[in-house]
């Protein structure tokens, strides 16, 4: 069944690598054993020298996914082509708040693991503009803390394995319909838990929602369909319904639902199933502002069943993935 747990790695990818175990000295009151002389030891009995801490920079590419985006409601009233307007050299100060939960059952017995909130605050910035509105961005992430949800792993333990992540920085491209390419998120001096925040982050971190270039009026509707991996393992089909439900001044009010679809796969030496999955959100645009106001949450559940004929058990799993962005 081990062939199954894949997704298990991403789990404990949230909480990073543990510490190695320590052995206490035996109390004074305990008799110590007598000490072979070393060279009764055997080289198979000596334990392996522990890996060495990584130090210097890593990183993680995000690669871009591509949606189809088409106008199904123009709207009521004036109409005007929303997008992003950033300006460069333009400065915003953001809160992003990221929750990851995660469960399987194999056999009427279940596991869960959650999150705490993990929440990342610092300044984003504008670095330039182009003719068509692409605007190129860095966060560099001042902060990094978490807020306790009940039933996830302790709040305290998690934030020990967050460290690296002050000074962090986000960079990446947006277009002026939200159609992003490559983001890569940079921690110049890691520790020994940065790759399994960066994992955790990898599949979190808030995307920017894809706008129509057509221009349009409050009761607007679009689509967007995009091909993407859930877990990076996955291929899944996302389709997003949104709805224009407010203007006011500078502020767009856009309302989503989402929809998860799969094809029956391999992955491995499993078969995967019964891809389904839900996810609703609101998003505020402001002119002039680089990124939104975002609520949402996504949640996709699959079967996989073990290829082998020999033993051909199944486990259920859902991934529940929640994101906010707030201007701060």
């Amino acid at each position: 069944m081990q062939r199954l747990m894949f997704v298990v790695l991403l789990a404990a990818s949230c909480g990073g690598k543990s510490k190695p175990p320590t052995t206490p000295l035996p109390p004074d009151n305990q008799p110590v054993a007598e000490q072979k002389p070393a060279d009764a030891e055997k080289p198979e009995d000596k334990a392996p020298p522990p890996p060495p801490v990584p130090t210097g920079p890593v990183e993680v590419k995000i690669a871009p996914v591509a949606a189809t985006v088409k106008l199904v409601a123009p709207g009521k009233g004036k109409r005007e082509a929303l997008k992003y307007s950033a300006k460069a050299g333009g400065k915003q100060n953001v809160e992003l708040a990221m929750d990851f939960t995660y469960e399987q059952s194999v056999q009427g017995q279940s596991q869960k693991r959650i999150t705490p909130t993990l929440v990342l605050a610092g300044a984003a910035e504008t670095k330039a503009v182009d003719k068509d509105g692409n605007a190129d961005f860095t966060l560099t992430v001042a902060s990094a803390d978490v807020r306790p949800v009940e039933g996830a792993v302790p709040a305290d333990k998690f934030k020990e394995q967050l460290g690296s992540l002050p000074g962090m920085t986000i960079t990446g491209n947006v277009g002026a319909n939200g159609t992003a390419k490559e983001t890569v998120l940079h921690i110049e001096k890691q520790d020994q838990f940065s790759p399994g925040a960066l994992d955790l982050l990898r599949v979190t971190l808030p995307v920017f929602p894809v706008l129509p270039k057509e221009p349009v009026g409050v009761g607007a509707k679009w689509q967007a369909t995009a091909q993407t991996k859930l877990a990076d393992e996955v291929d899944v089909t996302q389709v997003t319904d949104y709805e224009l439900v407010a203007h006011k001044g500078g502020a767009w009010t856009i309302k989503t639902t989402t929809k998860v679809t799969g094809a029956d796969q391999a992955l491995k030496d499993a078969k995967i199933s019964k891809i389904a999955g839900t996810g609703t959100g609101e998003i505020t645009l402001t002119d002039g502002a680089l990124y939104p106001t975002v609520k949402q949450t996504l949640e996709t559940k699959f079967t996989a069943t073990d290829a082998n004929p020999q033993s051909p058990m199944s486990a259920d799993f859902s991934i529940k993935i929640g994101s906010a962005v707030t201007s701060k």
